[in-house]
């Protein structure tokens, strides 16, 4: 019996989301220091609770990751100047430096599976695995806003 295509997608995913953290983990860090570092990185100054939001995650869950990184002087955790209960969250320099080099070995291995399609593969699974996110996306926040349990 073939296997559900969810089940196959899970697995590939499985596979080299465990290869890139364990190369991340041979120099001193993790896939999440470098989704957070990115995610960061790219609000700029924005607050905790928008962090997790964009990583989708519950803020509760981030707040010991930051803390990982603050403690290694990755990222500074500032108050709103208008509202005291926000932390702000920036990267600092050598945060940055942390980034281009997990980014760099994340590239890296994104390298390694192109080199296992075709150029014509990339693009047909590029574009597929958005079209399945988009629509599963869709149809939780539907079934959510709508109080349905599938």
């Amino acid at each position: 019996m073939e296997p559900p295509l969810g089940r196959r997608l899970y697995l590939a995913q499985r596979a080299q989301h465990d290869l890139l953290d364990s190369r991340m983990r041979e120099r001193g860090a993790s896939l999440w220091n470098w989704v957070l570092l990115r995610t960061a990185s790219e609000l700029n100054g924005a607050s905790q609770r928008e962090i997790a939001e964009r990583m989708g995650i519950e803020p509760p869950t981030l707040v010991p990751q930051l803390d990982k990184l603050a403690e290694a002087g990755l990222v500074e955790r500032r108050r709103d100047d208008h509202d005291r209960r926000v932390m702000r969250v920036t990267v600092t320099a050598a945060g940055l430096e942390r980034l281009a080099e997990l980014h760099s070995l994340a590239m890296k291995t994104d390298a390694e599976m192109r080199e296992l399609l075709t150029a014509g593969d990339v693009e047909v699974l590029g574009k597929s695995l958005l079209r399945i996110h988009e629509h599963f996306t869709t149809l939780k926040q539907k079934e959510d806003a709508h109080g349905r349990q599938p």
